[in-house]
């Protein structure tokens, strides 16, 4: 069974546990090549082709990987790879993950995130986090900043990006933290529309890093400006 087959049962058995309507649905009609190789670079056509939504992604030494949305629910984007991980998403910032080390179990609350809501200038955002191995109710705090306007380019096309970053803190009360607390993350969104098209983030102290290009949302805009 090859892994277009594998991706696309692991979406209906999630269909299966989870229901289906407007706002919860998975895309499997028309699966991408993006499925049968981790290591493949996606030209804009294919992403263009692709029935789900397409996220690229960089953890660590892996190689890169492509993750399609499986579901939008309650502004939760879970996004599924062909190896069965979920990333779950609240306005581009991790929350949950599932098949990782060191999952992260939960995030709470979600209302006061910076990048949900129209005025995207909230910042601070102070929350708990579960996480597997770690801890549970562990406290965050992050400040957020304005960096400015920046340039980045995606399919050999430049776009203006608004650089928002995310200097997160871990409290230090914990025995299991014996590690630098405070680290940056970085957020690119579209200058006119202000639609997330990268970011790059962890969500642990000694967790891996995920540098992600939202594909889908790139060639949408593409198109949209011809």
């Amino acid at each position: 069974m090859n892994v277009i087959k594998i991706f696309s049962l692991f979406l209906i058995m999630l269909l299966l546990l989870s229901g289906c309507s407007a706002t919860n649905r998975a895309y499997i009609d028309t699966l991408s090549l993006a499925f049968s190789d981790r290591d493949i670079q996606l030209t804009k056509e294919q992403v263009a082709q692709s029935g789900p939504d397409l996220l690229q992604i960089k953890s660590g030494e892996r190689p890169v990987a492509v993750m399609g949305l499986a579901f939008i629910e309650n502004d939760h984007f879970k996004w599924v790879s062909a190896d069965s991980k979920i990333l779950t998403m609240h306005h581009g910032v991790i929350i949950k993950t599932h098949g990782l080390d060191n999952d992260l179990l939960y995030t709470a609350p979600l209302a006061t995130n910076p990048l949900a809501g129209d005025s995207k200038l909230a910042f601070s955002w102070e929350r708990r986090a579960d996480i597997e191995g770690l801890g549970y109710g562990l406290p965050i705090n992050s400040k957020w900043r304005i960096e400015g306007e920046d340039s980045r380019t995606f399919f050999d096309t430049p776009f203006d990006v608004l650089h928002i970053s995310e200097r997160v803190s871990f409290a230090d009360t914990s025995p299991y933290f014996d590690m630098d607390l405070e680290w940056e993350n970085h957020y690119w969104l579209d200058l006119k529309t202000k639609t997330l098209l990268a970011s790059k983030q962890k969500y642990a102290p000694d967790g891996d890093w995920y540098d992600m290009v939202y594909l889908s949302r790139v060639v949408r805009l593409m198109e949209g400006a011809q």
